[in-house]
């Protein structure tokens, strides 16, 4: 049994099949990219296997490079765990649409920074199709969002639950004479709808014949229910002020609404201490989104 292992090898083979990149894995291990290049080489000669294929100038792991990083990424997490402690320090980014980071946000970084002050939590607002951008380039740590990513690499981790109701305003709800409201009564109706979300995407595709008013945000949406006095799509969770304090009325429907449910989308391989420790936190806090 050869017992002379060079763990250094190991651990620069795992960063760089981490961030796919020999950029960024000499940038996190603090050497220079040929250092790191010989390494990896010289572990691969060690193992007789091949652990990278080049593919349009990116790399990509062999079947011998993801059966080696899967092994190794169980026993560096568990020695992540031997020194983990309450001393988070560093930086964690949410991508969040502008809905949630307005509204329910805030309450999460609170109670977060109270119990680890040290770790610093900052966030981007922007649509469903440009923070899941921002994740794909490793622009933020966690995506907060509508969508759950299904792709390989990726580990989309349900929220909370949020239904989706059909709202009005209170003057509006007294005229409609409708116990249960159906489609065919919305079909020369105006629906109010953000546009560039999740949610918005399938109720068009569901009901693409509805006559559809796409504003840019929740609150443009709710003024322009009081304006034009028409009816509205939108998640529980941020639109609760307005149904508690009676202004916003939800009304019964007889067709099917797609849930709004709340995923917090990561890359898997990036995952680490201070990124698991904040979606334990919100795993914990679940419900709060609509509470």
């Amino acid at each position: 049994m050869n017992l002379n292992i060079n763990l250094n090898l190991y651990k620069y083979f795992y960063e760089v099949a981490k961030y796919n990149s020999y950029t960024k894995a000499a940038e996190s291990l603090m050497i220079s990219q040929p250092s790191l290049s010989y390494s990896i080489k010289v572990l691969e000669t060690q193992l007789e296997k091949k652990l990278f294929s080049r593919e349009n100038n990116k790399i990509k792991l062999t079947d011998d490079g993801e059966n080696l990083y899967n092994r190794l990424d169980t026993i560096f997490k568990q020695f992540e765990e031997v020194n983990d402690n309450d001393d988070y320090t560093g930086k964690i980014t949410l991508g969040v649409r502008s809905a949630y980071a307005f509204k329910v946000l805030p309450f999460y970084i609170n109670e977060f920074n109270k119990i680890h002050p040290n770790l610093e939590i900052d966030f981007i607002i922007g649509t469903s199709e440009r923070l899941l951008t921002l994740l794909e380039n490793k622009k933020i740590d966690v995506l907060i969002d509508e969508q759950k990513i299904d792709e390989d690499g990726y580990k989309s981790i349900l929220q909370t639950q949020n239904k989706v109701l059909l709202i009005t305003t209170k003057e509006k709800a007294k005229k409609i004479k409708e116990d249960v409201i159906t489609l065919d009564y919305l079909r020369d109706k105006k629906i109010e709808i953000v546009k560039k979300n999740y949610i918005t995407k399938e109720i068009k595709t569901m009901y693409p014949d509805l006559n559809y008013d796409e504003v840019l945000s929740t609150p443009l949406m709710l003024i322009n229910l009081e304006k034009n006095n028409s009816f509205g799509l939108s998640p529980e969770a941020v639109i609760k002020k307005e149904l508690d304090s009676g202004d916003i009325v939800k009304l019964e429907t007889d067709f099917m609404i797609p849930d709004a449910n709340v995923y917090l989308s990561y890359i898997k391989r990036l995952e680490n201490k201070n990124l698991r420790c904040i979606i334990d936190f919100f795993i914990e806090h679940q419900g709060k989104l609509v509470n």
